[in-house]
């Protein structure tokens, strides 16, 4: 099931189970605190609390590029903040939601895996500068750095896989498109080392 779309259904984390996915039960968190206002108030009040700037949870979405990293990179920042915010005697209900310590780490983890589509992704969207020719050049790096990370954190190796399929589905269809090979004749300093 896609948890990402706005008509999706909530999540329902079973406790203590090992096939909890911890992406889902945060987004399903964020949803329903940026649901109720009062929920957002109280949200707000721990950070005060905390002497933290009033930033709010962020939620993935289905078309945004990049937007599971940004949710991710906040919770993270406000992690205190979120399980103090679940501990609150008026939030009971929303405890099934409550992040273990292993929930963060893979958190983590995702957020490292992640990092790597994103920072090409802001590579290859350059304003000012062309970066067509960047395209398959960004392709074999990125395979290069997940190809490293999936030898340091063998647990997601399979999530990295799927991420490579991805990525040699969008190579191959750049690879039929001329003006890819094109802009690449046009730049000759593009290299793979570049990307590294």
């Amino acid at each position: 099931m896609d948890f990402a779309t706005d008509n999706a259904a909530y999540y329902e984390p079973h406790s203590g189970s090992s096939d909890r996915d911890p992406i889902a039960t945060l987004r399903t968190l964020i949803r329903v605190i940026r649901a109720s206002s009062i929920r957002r108030q109280y949200f707000s009040r721990v950070l005060k609390t905390l002497e933290q700037d009033d930033l709010q949870l962020l939620r993935d979405m289905d078309v945004r590029w990049s937007s599971t990293l940004l949710m991710i990179e906040r919770a993270l920042i406000l992690r205190t903040a979120v399980d103090k915010f679940l501990a609150l005697r008026d939030m009971e209900e929303l405890r099934k939601y409550r992040l273990s310590v292993s929930d963060w780490d893979m958190l983590e983890v995702f957020r490292k895996v992640l990092s790597i589509p994103h920072a090409f992704q802001q590579r290859l969207s350059g304003e000012s500068t062309p970066t067509l020719c960047d395209a398959i050049p960004a392709f074999e790096a990125m395979k290069i750095k997940w190809q490293i990370q999936k030898d340091k954190i063998p647990s997601v190796s399979r999530i990295i896989d799927k991420g490579l399929d991805k990525l040699e589905e969008y190579r191959a269809r750049a690879e039929m498109v001329p003006a890819y090979i094109l802009a690449m004749g046009e730049d000759t300093s593009i290299s793979i080392l570049s990307y590294r």
